[in-house]
């Protein structure tokens, strides 16, 4: 009897140290694993528009510079992408923007509804971009709809491709309540 009660207590030491050790790892460190985090649908759709996820963050925990500012849209490079981040009078960050291709797009949308957020709607914009070489274009997109509901109101996934830039995904991320 003894022996099964030191065999049962060495199993629950070792199966509780790995599993520590599982979630040790899932806990982002560093600046570089904090951007991948963020681009990853457990953590954008809990931190949009919370009162602690604001620019001055932004910058010190994923340890970036805006590469460009418009107004209040704050424009970062995460190494595989760059990242629009449009914020409040207070600095809280209120919608993500992104530009993804291809692939990376796709498996960027995949998680999202493998997380839960569910198609909604399509519908069409129209779209001006702004350009060095010339004054603008102006073009239609397909806009896909998806939301996932939470305890802190709605946040919405809208996804705009169009027919001249194929494979181009333009992502806008955002809450409301």
């Amino acid at each position: 009897m003894e022996t099964k009660k030191i065999f049962l207590s060495v199993f629950i030491i070792i199966t509780s140290q790995l599993g520590f050790a599982q979630n040790a790892k899932s806990v982002p460190t560093t600046a570089e694993e904090k951007r991948i985090a963020m681009l990853t649908p457990e953590y954008y759709t809990n931190w949009i528009g919370a009162s602690f996820f604001t620019i001055p963050t932004v910058e010190k925990e994923f340890d970036v510079i805006p590469v460009r500012i418009l107004d209040l849209t704050f424009f970062y490079d995460f190494g595989d992408c760059f990242v629009g981040m449009e914020s409040n009078k207070k600095g809280v960050v209120t919608q993500m923007t992104l530009r993804l291709f291809g692939d990376k797009a796709k498996n960027f949308i995949q998680k999202a509804t493998d997380y839960g957020y569910k198609y909604i709607t399509k519908s069409n914009n129209m779209n001006t971009r702004s350009n060095a070489e010339k004054t603008s274009d102006v073009y239609e997109t397909n806009v896909k709809r998806y939301r996932k509901t939470t305890l802190n109101g709605n946040v919405y996934l809208e996804v705009s491709t169009n027919n001249e830039r194929v494979n181009e995904y333009e992502i806008a991320i955002f809450r409301t309540k």
